[in-house]
Parts: structure tokens; C-alpha cells; sequence
């Protein structure tokens, strides 16, 4: 299984990549103005995040017009060969994420809602497909049954499925467990990932015991 952070905060992820068990960071626009950033910052981001042990950056495009869609994707893929050129999955997202795909652009389909898209992203030639866990059920559909059936149409492919809009460890945990690989997740569940007061709790007992023998 493999772990992302989905942040663009410099100092929430810091810390969090400091750890090694993040492979990297995703981003997308919202993000960034959380961040009070815009895209015209991505290049100083990607080079922060690689310079603080990211193996991959996810980098998002903007734009409707799939002539647009593809300079973006080959401006950011220019920054270097650890960025992974994020599209939306629209029609203009995925087409251009096929003309991309041609030229050899590794791509990340993402805002995916349903397990079709899940053939749509592999027909375009994505590497990545990213659905949106959370909003998908806050949207009254299944998130985890469309998830789970990503995952069956995708069994004979190399597309993989890097889950997003994450609530909380446990669907981390059952979707890991049903075989997912993937998983971005915010500083404060990846916080959550990371400590448990019970195992926190016996450390320190172990330390107490230690120096009550020294």
C-alpha cells in the first residue's frame, strides 16, 4: 500500500514528509487557495515538496479546452520527472489526457464519481484514477461500492486506483483490506494514521520501565 499526503501547507507537511512513510503529495486547486497559493506557485511548491523527501508530486491543470489542458500538463510534467500531471474526468480531461499519454506524460484522471470512469482513465492512458471517497457518498452514491467495483474492472490493467477525499481510518483500513493500493490522505488524518494512544502509552511505559532499571 502506498501513502500520500493531499495538502499544499508547507508546514503541515513538513513534518508529515519528514517521517519517509509518505510517498508523496497530491494537490489540486482548492487546495492550493487553502493554502493561499495559486497555480502560479506550483513550481515553488513541487520544489519545496522534492527538496522534503517527495518521490512524486501530483500536479493539477486547469482549464475546459483540451488545447489548454494539454500545455498545462506539458508546462508541469516539464518541472521534473517526479511529477505526475493530474485531469479532471471530463470530456475535455480525458481527451486530453490521451493526447498527453502519447507523449508519454504519466496522468493522474481525477474528480472520478463513478466506476465507469474507471474505463474511460484506462482508454485515455492514465497511470492514476483518483476517486472522490467522501463526495461521492455526501453525493448519495456508494463510495466504497464504486470503489470496490474500480477495482474489479481494473484486476488485468496497470491503471491504479489512489483514493481520495478520505473522512476517516477506518475506510482507509476497509478498503485496504478489499485490496485498494492507494491512498491520499489530509495532514490531520494522516496525523490519525500515525499515533495511537495505546501504543503511545505502552512506549512510555517501556521508557519508565528503562529507567527505573538504569
Amino acid at each position: 500500500m502506498t501513502l500520500y499526503l493531499d495538502s499544499a501547507d508547507r508546514d503541515a507537511l513538513a513534518p508529515l514528509l519528514a517521517t519517509g512513510l509518505f510517498a508523496g503529495v497530491t494537490t489540486n486547486p482548492l487546495l492550493l487557495a487553502r493554502a493561499g497559493l495559486t497555480s502560479a506557485d506550483l513550481p515553488a511548491l513541487h520544489d519545496w515538496a522534492v527538496a522534503h523527501g517527495a518521490r512524486t508530486v501530483f500536479l493539477q491543470t486547469l482549464g475546459t479546452d483540451v488545447d489548454q489542458i494539454v500545455r498545462e500538463g506539458e508546462n508541469l510534467r516539464a518541472l521534473s520527472e517526479r511529477v505526475v500531471v493530474k485531469v479532471p474526468a471530463t470530456r475535455a480531461g480525458l481527451t486530453a489526457t490521451r493526447r498527453l499519454a502519447d507523449s508519454g506524460v504519466p496522468l493522474l484522471v481525477t474528480a472520478v464519481y463513478r466506476a465507469s470512469q474507471a474505463l474511460l482513465a484506462q482508454a485515455a492512458g492514465a497511470q492514476y484514477i483518483a476517486p472522490y471517497l467522501g463526495r461521492m457518498t455526501a453525493a448519495g452514491r456508494s463510495g466504497y461500492e464504486e470503489i470496490l467495483a474500480m477495482r474489479r474492472i481494473l484486476t488485468e490493467t496497470t491503471l491504479e486506483i489512489l483514493v481520495a477525499s478520505i473522512k476517516d481510518v477506518e475506510a482507509v483500513i476497509a478498503l485496504a483490506a478489499a485490496g485498494v493500493p492507494s491512498f491520499t490522505v489530509g495532514p490531520e488524518l494522516a496525523a490519525k494514521l500515525l499515533d495511537d494512544d495505546l501504543s503511545n502509552a505502552a512506549a512510555q511505559e517501556f521508557e519508565a520501565i528503562a529507567l527505573a532499571g538504569s
